[in-house]
């Protein structure tokens, strides 16, 4: 039962993750000045599938479609709040699942994850506009298993929270008055050894909005006896922002 629990929030924990947008907001520019705050919210998808081994050696392989099935009903947004040189940046994700592999077994799980940083531009160029940011990411999953067996009920519960600090950058380059490219790259670590994600972008800019689709590609490896040894995730993702405006003195 332990192995099977262990397997069980390896895939399912880590694939929350999946959904995780940190930098999309804040690379995508409005025609505001400078002494407004400008804010921007996203509405995302990521197409993703997990690969890696829990500590046990087992190989983990989840299908972003098996995610899909199981999904019970979740909450997913971010902001980003921009002035200046300055750009603030939050990502909230709260996510049930609910699984039945099989007619004596019952598995659901809550996962939360916070992702938040603050990024400062560097270049601001038409060519070019470059931030570095620094931020951290919280994880937090609890999981109930619950067996029938022999007509008896047999209940097993587990929990798991993590938090990085991470470092990175967020590029964006125009290639036209609607056309745009950017990449987000992060690398962390704290109780986990090491963490790090690239996700290349293409958007193109409509008057209330900005469509925004890439490929994201991001690993995750944890100290020793944890769960979890190595992940991967990577998959294609797609992007609604939305941008609005406040004037804040």
């Amino acid at each position: 039962m332990t192995d099977y629990l262990q397997r069980l929030t390896t895939g399912l924990a880590l694939i929350l993750c999946c959904f995780l947008a940190f930098a999309a907001p804040a690379n995508a520019e409005t025609e505001t000045g400078d002494d407004n705050w400008t804010f921007a919210g996203s509405a995302y998808l990521w197409a993703a599938g997990v690969e890696g081994t829990n500590a046990a050696g087992d190989e983990i392989d989840v299908s972003f479609s098996d995610v899909l099935n199981d999904l019970d009903g979740g909450i997913m947004g971010l902001i980003a709040a921009r002035k200046e040189n300055w750009t603030l940046i939050a990502d909230i994700i709260y996510l049930r699942i609910h699984q039945q592999p099989s007619s004596n077994t019952d598995v659901k799980l809550k996962g939360f994850v916070s992702t938040f940083g603050i990024a400062y531009r560097v270049m601001d160029a038409d060519s070019l506009k470059l931030d570095i940011l620094a931020g951290a990411r919280y994880f937090s999953l609890d999981v109930d298993l619950e067996l029938d067996i022999g007509g008896s009920k047999v209940k097993q519960s587990d929990s798991e929270d993590t938090i990085d600090g991470i470092i990175g950058f967020q590029a964006l380059a125009p290639l036209s008055k609607q056309w745009y490219l950017s990449c987000y790259a992060d690398i962390g670590t704290g109780e986990n050894k090491l963490t790090w994600q690239a996700w290349p972008l293409v958007g193109y800019r409509f008057e209330k909005f900005d469509l925004v689709a890439g490929y994201r590609h991001l690993e995750w490896e944890t100290d020793d006896g944890d769960n979890i040894e190595d992940l991967n995730f990577s998959g294609l993702c797609s992007v609604l922002r939305l941008n609005f405006n406040v004037c804040v003195s």
